[in-house]
């Protein structure tokens, strides 16, 4: 069953909105899978877990937010990934992050030093 998304971003800089926005999107996807759940610290920078969005081949939309800092890698990186701080947000929309058989689309390594709680959802095919 399919599930429509409604993406609006505001932009302000000094107050002021910035040209171009506020972004609305509005996305239909195949599956939509949330997620809330505790990370535990890993200990070490190269233990990457799955983001629980294992039922879609491909993440065409990604909103993902972590208390504490966490790398992220998508689509079988195998590079440094992408830090994301506390309180920080990652959002993708109209991406096509399809890792291949086997792999995992997005991947998370929590080496923050304490558990971290993540939320979000992951949309796609």
């Amino acid at each position: 069953m399919s599930s429509s998304l409604k993406i609006v971003l505001s932009v302000e800089k000094d107050g002021v909105p910035v040209a171009g926005f506020p972004f609305v999107r509005r996305l239909v996807v195949d599956e939509l899978q949330e997620f809330a759940y505790e990370q535990a610290n890993h200990g070490d920078a190269v233990t990457f877990s799955a983001v629980p969005a294992d039922q879609l081949g491909e993440i065409q939309v990604l909103v993902l937010r972590s208390d504490k800092l966490v790398t992220l890698r998508l689509d079988g990186q195998s590079d440094a990934g992408i830090v994301v701080n506390a309180g920080g947000l990652v959002l993708l929309v109209d991406a096509d992050v399809d890792a291949g058989a086997g792999a995992s689309n997005a991947k998370l390594n929590n080496n923050s030093g304490a558990t971290a709680t993540i939320r979000g959802l992951a949309g796609g095919t």
